[in-house]
């Protein structure tokens, strides 16, 4: 199986490399494409030439032996070997290609330094540690949304699955807090309540948190002149709690 090769740039002007024919260098390089990762080929001089010179005069015969009388290939047992193959090209050990030649096998792992390996896991474990240190000591096992399949897990124990931004619900209304806010500010909650509404609907505005998008909503009407001339102030329940006068939110929208 015919496969992609890299050349080094200072492939063309090596001093043994431009000795050769022109013909043989590009025949050398291009043998490259059909070599098994260990460098092996067929030794087949008209399959090299209608591979690589379909079009071309050539002796492809002739060239291979010029590139065997200067070291570039090696021949025997029906099979070309080129021996600096595996020293030009990077080869992904995942996906080493090999031939039917006798003794071609994938090459096997050299023995790891242990020192080496040793620090290397130092580091690495180093680094989880220290990003677990930087998402706050949490360690993510699944997608939080607490059906057991392994769910975010945040010192060991299962932490709350992550607010999702949704538009308006339907039964949204002002709390208390919202009322008070109003009543600070001067803000008429009356008429502001439903110029908030009608305005995200009509967006379709996302929110995580629509209370806090309301308390902005009365801080910049208060900002921008939304305060009433008179500073609204609404009725104190039995309770001493401030009460909103009705506001026209059972209309359907």
């Amino acid at each position: 199986m015919a496969k992609i090769r890299g050349i080094k740039p200072e492939t063309w002007s090596d001093e043994s490399f431009v000795e050769l024919s022109f013909a043989a260098r590009l025949l050398f390089i291009g043998m490259w494409n059909f070599a098994c990762d260990n460098g092996h080929l067929e030794d087949r001089s008209k399959q090299l030439k209608m591979r690589i010179f379909p079009a071309d005069d050539v002796n492809a015969a002739e060239l291979l032996r010029e590139l065997e009388s200067a070291g570039r290939i090696t021949r025997g047992d029906g099979y070309l070997s080129i021996p600096t193959l595996t020293e030009h090209q990077r080869i992904d050990r995942r996906f080493f290609t090999t031939c039917d030649k006798p003794g071609c096998e994938k090459p096997t792992p050299r023995n790891a330094n242990p020192e080496r390996e040793s620090r290397r896991a130092h580091d690495e474990h180093t680094t989880s540690a220290r990003r677990a240190h930087d998402v706050g000591t949490s360690s993510a096992r699944g997608d939080g949304d607490g059906d057991g399949d392994g769910d975010l897990m945040v010192m060991g124990k299962k932490a709350s699955p992550r607010k999702r931004a949704t538009q308006l619900p339907e039964d949204f209304r002002p709390g208390d807090k919202h009322i008070a806010l109003a009543a600070d500010l001067g803000v008429d909650l009356r008429r502001e309540w439903p110029k908030f509404t009608d305005h995200h609907r009509a967006k379709g505005s996302t929110f995580k948190d629509w209370s806090a998008a309301l308390n902005n909503w009365i801080r910049k009407a208060a900002e921008y002149g939304g305060a009433t001339v008179h500073q609204f102030r609404p009725a104190v329940g039995d309770d001493g709690q401030p009460v909103l006068p009705p506001l026209p939110l059972d209309d359907k929208r």
